[in-house]
C-alpha cells in the first residue's frame, strides 16, 4: 500500500531535536529594513488507495511542487507596495485523479498597495488600507482563508481595510471580485501551462467582520457575507446571491484551563442547481452550519491537549422542492478540521453532521503531532457527501459516510527554516458508500503524505 509505504522512511528523520537555524535570506542578501523578502518551497508525496469519488476507480498518487515567493517594499512611512508569486506544479503521479485541481503555475496569487498609517481615529489604532489582488484569513477561516494545506490559493481583486485598536478591537471591511484559475481545463493544468488567472468581473464578494475582547479572556466575533454571482467572460457560474451572516465566542487555548470555539451562520438568498446555460431556475436558499469545541490543555511534558467537537452543515432536502438547503462553505479552509484536503478531502462543510475527539501534543520544542477520531453522517440522506458526487436520490442507503481516523506528525529539522510533516488519515466506511446507487464500493479509503517545507 504506497499510502502507507511513504510514511516510514521520512519519519526515521524526524528523530532527534531541531538544528539551529541559518541567516534569513534578507539577511543574506544585505537588503535593507525598507525591502522584506520571503518564501518557501514545498515538495509533496500523496497516495490515496480505494478513492471514494464517483467515476474514480484507480488508486490515486500525487508528486508536486509548492513554491511561493512574498515581497514588499516600503515606498514611503505608511505606503507599502508588495506581492506573492505562486508556483504550484505537478511532476508526477496518477492523471486521471485529483492532482488537476492542486495546480497553479507561476501565478501573481498577490500584487497590492497598502497605506498603514499609525495613530488612525485613535491614539495607539493601526489601519492597513490595501487595494489591488490579495488573499484573506476572516475570523476562524472556515468561511473565508488564505489555505495552507491545498497548494492553490483563493486570490480577489479588490479593496480591503483592517482597523485595529489598542484593546484589539478590529473591523474588516472589504469589497472584491474572486479570481477564478486558470487554465481550467485539466490537461493544460497537468501540463503545468502558465496563463494568468482572471478576475471574475461579474462577481463580487463584500465581507464585513467585527472581532471584540470580553471579559474573562473571552473573544467575540460577528460577520456579514455577501456573494453575488453571475455568468461572464467565459465562466459558467451558479448565479449564487448568497448571504452569510455569523457570530462567533471563542477561549483560545491556554495551560490548564478549558478553551472553547462555538460559531454559527445561516445562509439566505438563491442559487441555481447547476452552471449549464439551460439551467435558468434559481432557487430558494436557506442553509446553515454550526461549530460547536470545547478542549482542555494540560501541562509539561508532551502539552497535550485534549478536544471534543462538533460540526454541523445543513443538505438539501429534495432536488425538486424549489428551495435549497445545501450550505455553501463558500472560500474557506477545512484541513485544520477536517484533515488532508488536496486529493483527499474526504469531508466538507455542508451536509455534515459530525461528533469527534482529538489529542494534540508537543512532544519537544521542534515537534507537534495531533490523532482525531470523527464520525460523519449526512444531514440529510437524499444530498451527496461532500464533493464526491456520491448520492443517493431515494435516501435508502441511510446517512452514515463512516468513521474518519487521520493525524499528522511535524518535525522541524532545522529550526523555522525546515520542516518535516507525515500524515495519513482513513475511512471505515458506513452503510452509506456501500450502499448508495453510485458509490466506488471499492473498500475503505486510505490516504497518506510527506511533504518537506524549506522555508527562507
Amino acid at each position: 500500500m504506497a499510502a502507507l509505504a511513504l510514511l516510514s522512511a521520512p519519519a526515521v528523520l524526524a528523530q532527534g531535536s531541531a538544528g539551529e537555524a541559518g541567516p534569513s535570506l534578507h539577511q543574506a542578501l544585505g537588503l535593507p529594513d525598507s525591502i522584506r523578502i520571503e518564501g518557501s518551497m514545498r515538495p509533496r508525496y500523496e497516495a490515496l488507495g480505494n478513492p471514494f469519488v464517483a467515476g474514480r476507480s484507480e488508486d490515486d498518487e500525487f508528486l508536486g511542487l509548492q513554491t511561493e515567493l512574498r515581497l514588499e517594499f516600503d515606498a514611503a512611512p505608511t505606503l507599502t507596495i508588495g506581492g506573492e508569486l505562486l508556483d504550484s506544479r505537478f511532476i508526477a503521479g496518477n492523471e486521471t485523479g485529483g492532482a488537476a485541481t492542486e495546480l497553479d503555475a507561476l501565478e501573481p496569487a498577490q500584487l497590492y498597495l497598502s497605506w498603514r498609517p499609525d495613530d488612525f481615529l485613535a491614539h495607539g489604532a493601526r489601519l492597513n488600507l490595501t487595494a489591488g489582488r490579495f488573499t484573506m484569513d476572516i475570523g476562524s477561516r472556515r468561511l473565508v482563508a488564505h489555505a495552507n494545506f491545498r497548494s492553490i490559493l483563493t486570490s480577489f481583486d479588490g479593496v480591503r481595510a483592517v482597523w485595529t485598536s489598542p484593546d484589539n478591537l478590529n473591523v474588516t471591511l472589504a469589497y472584491s471580485a474572486p479570481v477564478a484559475r486558470h487554465p481550467s481545463d485539466a490537461g493544460s493544468a497537468l501540463d503545468n501551462e502558465v496563463a494568468l488567472n482572471r478576475t471574475l468581473a461579474h462577481t463580487r464578494f463584500s465581507v464585513a467582520h467585527l472581532g471584540s475582547p470580553l471579559p474573562f479572556g473571552i473573544r467575540g466575533e460577528a460577520y456579514l457575507l455577501d456573494l453575488d454571482e453571475a455568468d461572464g467572460g467565459g465562466v459558467a457560474t451558479r448565479d449564487r446571491d448568497l448571504i452569510t451572516a455569523g457570530v462567533r465566542l471563542l477561549r483560545p487555548p491556554d495551560e490548564s484551563q478549558f478553551d472553547f470555539d462555538f460559531e454559527y451562520a445561516r445562509q439566505s438568498g438563491s442559487v441555481r442547481a447547476t452552471a449549464r446555460a439551460p439551467d435558468v431556475t434559481p432557487l430558494d436558499h436557506d442553509a446553515e452550519m454550526a461549530h460547536a469545541e470545547i478542549g482542555f490543555s494540560f501541562g509539561a511534558p508532551w502539552s497535550p491537549r485534549l478536544a471534543l467537537e462538533y460540526d454541523f452543515a445543513s443538505g438539501d432536502r429534495s432536488p425538486t422542492d424549489g428551495d435549497n438547503q445545501r450550505f455553501d462553505p463558500l472560500f474557506g479552509d477545512r484541513a485544520f478540521e477536517f484533515g488532508p484536503t488536496s486529493i483527499y478531502g474526504f469531508i466538507s462543510r455542508t451536509n455534515l453532521s459530525s461528533p469527534g475527539i482529538r489529542l494534540e501534543v508537543r512532544p519537544g520544542s521542534g515537534n507537534d503531532g495531533y490523532v482525531m477520531l470523527r464520525d460523519i453522517r449526512l444531514d440529510s440522506a437524499t444530498d451527496s457527501l461532500a464533493n464526491s458526487s456520491v448520492r443517493d436520490p431515494a435516501g435508502l442507503s441511510g446517512d452514515h459516510a463512516g468513521l474518519q481516523i487521520e493525524g499528522r506528525y511535524r518535525h522541524w529539522l532545522v529550526r523555522d527554516v525546515l520542516r518535516l510533516s507525515v500524515g495519513a488519515a482513513t475511512v471505515l466506511t458506513g452503510n452509506f458508500l456501500e450502499e448508495a446507487p453510485n458509490a466506488t464500493r471499492q473498500g475503505h479509503p486510505l490516504y497518506g503524505y510527506t511533504e518537506l517545507t524549506w522555508t527562507f
